[in-house]
C-alpha cells in the first residue's frame, strides 16, 4: 500500500463512525442512554427540595377517613386545610370526571365551592392521542384561558413537534364553573419503558395547551399561561423567568432526583387540627393517592416512582433551574467527528505505538472527565458516545498502523525536532562530570510491537553476540558474498598507496547484481513478505577472559572480554571507586622497537585521548581515563549497550527513511561539535557508530582514529578503512573535517542500499574507484528512495572537498527538513 495507508485507515474509521451516527446505530444509542442514566444518577442533587412537597392519601388517612375513593366533600376539606397554609400552588392530582353519585349527593358542589376561593388550584385532565393533526380550529370553552403561544408567524408547529390530541377528558362541569387552572396529565416513557422525557405541551384542535407540571411551575413563578411561549424544537419560555430546553418532539429531559427528595405529609396530618400548616407556605403542594389511582413508573433512578413524584420532579426542575440541557446538534457532532478523525489521521502515524496509545487513552479519559464536569457543574448532557467510539476504534487500530499489515514500516522513533540533541543510552551507574545526564534504559524484546522497526534482519532470530557491545572492532572492507569480515592487519598509509597495495589483503565487493540488497522500508516503500521485525536484546554478559588476559588495568578491574579491535583487545571492567562499568580498550605498542618512537607514541596517545576526553556531547562516547599497564596502553571509556551500525547493516536490518535521516542527523551533531573543537575523527565508518535503544547514536573512537603517524602505519596498524576513506586522505593531501563528511556519505549510502558506493576487484582498484568514480544514484538502484538522498549523496561524495558540504550541520539541516515534512 502507499505511504498514506495509515492516514487513509483513520479517515475510513471516522467515516464509518459518522455513518453509524447518522443512522442511529441501535446498540450505540442504547449505550449512550445507559451512560446518560449513570451520569444523571452520579450527579443528582442531594437533599430534600425546599419548595415542593407532597400531601398523600396514605394508609393512615384511609384508616381515619375511609378507604379511597373518598367523597368529594372530604377532598374539599383537604383542599381547604392545605390552602390555609398559604402555599403558592395546589395541584390536585386525582380523577375528577363526571360522577352521578357525587353530583347527586352534592359532594361535587361542595368541592366546587371550595375552589371558588382557592385561586391557585390546578386540576388535571386526561387526553386521548391522535395519529394526525385535526384540521379543525376550535378553542374549547373551558380550556380557552389556558392556551399558550407559539413563536412563529403561522402560530402552529410541525405535527411531530408536540403531542397531537383528538379528545380531552375534563373534570366535572360543576367544578369547571369555578374556573380552576387546568393542565393535562400524560406519561410517555421512552422505547425501553423508562421515563426520561415528558411532553410539556399538546396540540388540540389548532391550539396548544400546557401540561400539569408546566402550568404548576409557571403559576409558582407568577407567569400566566398566555405568557408561556414555545420555540419549536428548541425551548419553552415561561415569560422572562425561565426557559426549558425541549427536543424536536417538544419533550423535556427530566433531571431525576433521589426518592427522598421531597417532604411528604400524610393527608391525615394535614386534616388534623394539631398540624402546623405554615410548613406548606410558599410551596408547590401536590395532593395524590398513595395506594389507589397512583401507579408505579420506572425511571433511571428507580424502578418504582409514583406519578406524583414524577410531576413533582418536573416542577422542581423548572422552578429551581435544575435543568439538564442535552447537547445534541447533529451538524456540530459530525464536524467534531470529522475533525477528530482528520487530526488523528495526520498526527498519530507520526507517533510511536506507545505514544499513540497514551494520546488516545488520554483523550478518552479527558472525554469522560469532560462529560462528568459538564453534567455536574454546567448541567449539560453531551452525547459523546460516538466520539468515544471513534477514540476506541483508533486505540484498537494504533498497533496496526505502521505494521506490515498496512505496508508501512514506521519505527519507534525519536523526536525528529530534537533528534540531533537527544541523549544516548547509558547503562553505567555514573559518568563523567562533563557529560550530560542521559536517561538510563535497557533494550527490551518487544516481539509483538510492529512499530519497533529496524532492529532485526529479515528472517533473523539470533541474539547479538557479546562482542557487539564492544566499543570498537576495527575491520577493513568485507567480503560481502560470504558475509564474514576478516581483520586487516596491514598498513593503509595515507601517504603511501604502493605500500597499501603490497600489504593489504585483496578482499573485494562482488558486482552489484550478485549482491542482495536489504529491503528498506519507509514511508515511500512497500515491504516484502518477511517475518515481523522485533527488537532483539543484546547480551550484556561479557565473555570469559582468555588465558593471559590481565585481571586489572590501572585501577580498573577487568571482568570480561568484549571483543578484539584492530589495535588490541577490548575488555569490560569496573571502576571500583564508584562501581561504574567501563569499556577498556587496549592499544598494542610492543611492536615498536625504537624507545624514542615508543615514548612519542605514548605521548601522542595520551594527548589525543585527553583531547577526545574533553568532548562532552550526547552523541559521542565519553572517555573517562587513559593509562598504561606493563606493555599495554589502555583507554577507559563509557560502557555502551546496543549494537554497531556495522552489525545492523550486516544483518540487513530494515530502516525506514526517516530513521536513516535521524541516525545521520545525530552523527552530524556529533561531528559538528567535534569539528568546532578542532578535532577530526578520520575514521567514520559503521563499526564506529553504536546504535542504542530508540535509535540513539554514539560515535566511538575519537582519540584513537587520530593516532595515525607514519611510525604507526609503517609498523602495520590499519589506520582507516579503505571503503570509507576520503580521496584527499588516499592522495596524501592535507586532511580536515570535510574528510569526515565524505566518510559519512559512504555510511549513508550503505544504509540506503546495503552496499557501498565504491567497488574494486582488489585493493588497488578499490582505491582508484574511490578517487575517480562517481557513486551510482541511490534512486537508480531503488526508485522508492526519496530524491533528497540522491542530492545529499551527490554533494557529500564530491572528490573535491571544496565542492562538498562544508559543515556537518548543513547535512543535518537538509535532513531535518525531510524529517519535519512528515509532520506538515
Amino acid at each position: 500500500m502507499s505511504k498514506y495507508s495509515s492516514n487513509v485507515l483513520y479517515l475510513l474509521l471516522s467515516i464509518l463512525i459518522v455513518i453509524a451516527y447518522v443512522n442511529g446505530f441501535g446498540p450505540v444509542e442504547n449505550l449512550q442512554r445507559s451512560i446518560n442514566d449513570y451520569l444523571c444518577q452520579l450527579t443528582a442533587p442531594e437533599g430534600t427540595r425546599a419548595n415542593v412537597a407532597l400531601v398523600m392519601i396514605d394508609d393512615r388517612a384511609e384508616d381515619e377517613f375511609g378507604k379511597w375513593p373518598w367523597n368529594r366533600d372530604v377532598l374539599a376539606d383537604l383542599m381547604a386545610a392545605t390552602a390555609s397554609g398559604e402555599p403558592k400552588v395546589i395541584v390536585l392530582n386525582t380523577d375528577l370526571i363526571e360522577d352521578a353519585y357525587q353530583d347527586s349527593a352534592g359532594y361535587t358542589s361542595v368541592l366546587a365551592d371550595q375552589l371558588t376561593w382557592i385561586d391557585n388550584a390546578i386540576l388535571p385532565y386526561d387526553i386521548a392521542l391522535a395519529t394526525f393533526r385535526s384540521q379543525k380550529t376550535n378553542n374549547p370553552e373551558y380550556l380557552f384561558h389556558y392556551s399558550i403561544t407559539v413563536d412563529n408567524p403561522l402560530g402552529i408547529m410541525d405535527e411531530q413537534s408536540s403531542l397531537l390530541v383528538r379528545r380531552t377528558f375534563l373534570p366535572a362541569e360543576r367544578l369547571l364553573e369555578s374556573k380552576p387552572l387546568l393542565g393535562f396529565a400524560y406519561v410517555r416513557p421512552d422505547d425501553d419503558r423508562l421515563l426520561r422525557h415528558q411532553p410539556l405541551f399538546m396540540n388540540y384542535e389548532g391550539y396548544y395547551y400546557p401540561s400539569l407540571s408546566l402550568l404548576a411551575a409557571a403559576t409558582y413563578l407568577g407567569v400566566s399561561p398566555s405568557q408561556i411561549q414555545v420555540r419549536e424544537g428548541l425551548e419553552v419560555a415561561i415569560g422572562s423567568r425561565q426557559t426549558i430546553p425541549v427536543n424536536s418532539q417538544g419533550e423535556y429531559f427530566i433531571s431525576h432526583l433521589p426518592k427522598k427528595a421531597f417532604v411528604t405529609y400524610s393527608a391525615a396530618d394535614v386534616l388534623s387540627d394539631d398540624f402546623n400548616r405554615s410548613a406548606l407556605s410558599g410551596k408547590v403542594i401536590l395532593i395524590g393517592v398513595a395506594n389507589g389511582e397512583g401507579y408505579e413508573l420506572a425511571t433511571p433512578m428507580s424502578t418504582t416512582v409514583s406519578a406524583e413524584i414524577l410531576r413533582a420532579t418536573i416542577i422542581e426542575n423548572i422552578i429551581n433551574d435544575n435543568i439538564l440541557m442535552k447537547f445534541n446538534r447533529p451538524v456540530v457532532d459530525m464536524l467534531i467527528l470529522f475533525a477528530l478523525g482528520a487530526l488523528c489521521a495526520f498526527v498519530l502515524p507520526l507517533l510511536t505505538v506507545r505514544n499513540r496509545l497514551l494520546v488516545l487513552t488520554g483523550s478518552l479519559a479527558v472525554t469522560v472527565g469532560l462529560n462528568y464536569y459538564l453534567v455536574s457543574s454546567l448541567r449539560i448532557l453531551p452525547e459523546t458516545i460516538y466520539i468515544g467510539l471513534e477514540l476506541i476504534a483508533f486505540i484498537v487500530a494504533a498497533p496496526i498502523i505502521g505494521s506490515r499489515f498496512l505496508g508501512n514500516a514506521e519505527a519507534d522513533e525519536i523526536d525528529p525536532a530534537n533528534s540531533a540533541q537527544l541523549e544516548p543510552v547509558q547503562t553505567s551507574s555514573s559518568k563523567s562530570t562533563n557529560a550530560p545526564e542521559p536517561p538510563v534504559r535497557t533494550i527490551k524484546q518487544e516481539a509483538n510491537d510492529p512499530a519497533l522497526l529496524g532492529t532485526r534482519a529479515l528472517g533473523s532470530s539470533e541474539e547479538f553476540p557479546p562482542d557487539h557491545q564492544a566499543i570498537d572492532i576495527d575491520k577493513d572492507f568485507e567480503d560481502d558474498s560470504s558475509g564474514q569480515a576478516e581483520e586487516v592487519n596491514e598498513t593503509i598509509a595515507s601517504s603511501d598507496i604502493d605500500a597499501i597495495v603490497e600489504t593489504c589483503t585483496t578482499e573485494t565487493d562482488p558486482p552489484s547484481e550478485e549482491r542482495s540488497s536489504p529491503q528498506i522500508i519507509g514511508f515511500d516503500s512497500p515491504p516484502k513478505e518477511s517475518a515481523p521485525p522485533i527488537v532483539e536484546k543484546q547480551a550484556t554478559e561479557a565473555q570469559p577472559l582468555p588465558a593471559g588476559a590481565p585481571d586489572h588495568l590501572g585501577r580498573y578491574q577487568v571482568t570480561g572480554n568484549l571483543g578484539k579491535g584492530a589495535m588490541g583487545m577490548v575488555y569490560k571492567g569496573i571502576d571500583p571507586a564508584i562501581n561504574r562499568p567501563v569499556a577498556l580498550k587496549t592499544i598494542r605498542l610492543d611492536f615498536v622497537n625504537d624507545p624514542e618512537e615508543m615514548e612519542e607514541l605514548k605521548e601522542r596517545l595520551f594527548r589525543e585521548a585527553q583531547a577526545a576526553g574533553k568532548l562532552s556531547h550526547p552523541n559521542i562516547v565519553t572517555i573517562y581515563d587513559v593509562g598504561s599497564e606493563d606493555q599495554l596502553q589502555y583507554i577507559a571509556m563509557e560502557f555502551l549497550e546496543g549494537q554497531t551500525l556495522e552489525d545492523m547493516i550486516k544483518k540487513k536490518v530494515q530502516f525506514n527513511y526517516r530513521i536513516i535521516a535521524q541516525i545521520i542527523i545525530q552523527i552530524c551533531s556529533a561531528l559538528q561539535y567535534a569539528h568546532e573543537q578542532g578535532i577530526v575523527h578520520r575514521d567514520i565508518k559503521p563499526a564506529n557508530i553504536m546504535i542504542g535503544v530508540d535509535y540513539r547514536v554514539k560515535v566511538m573512537d575519537y582519540g584513537i582514529a587520530r593516532i595515525d603517524s607514519n611510525s604507526m602505519t609503517k609498523t602495520g596498524i590499519a589506520m582507516g578503512t579503505p571503503n570509507y576513506i576520503s580521496p584527499e586522505q588516499l592522495k596524501g593531501l592535507t586532511t580536515d573535517h570535510r574528510a569526515d563528511l565524505f566518510s559519512l556519505g559512504v555510511v549513508l549510502y550503505e544504509m540506503l542500499l546495503g552496499k557501498r558506493p565504491f567497488k574494486g576487484e582488489n585493493i588497488t582498484s578499490l582505491i582508484y574507484s574511490v578517487m575517480n568514480h562517481e557513486a551510482e544514484k541511490p534512486s537508480t538502484v531503488n526508485p522508492q528512495i526519496p530524491l533528497l538522498f540522491d542530492r545529499i549523496i551527490w554533494k557529500v561524495l564530491e572528490k573535491n572537498p571544496d565542492a562538498r558540504y562544508q559543515k556537518a550541520s548543513d547535512i543535518a539541516a537538509d535532513l531535518n527538513e525531510f524529517v519535519e515534512s512528515f509532520a506538515s
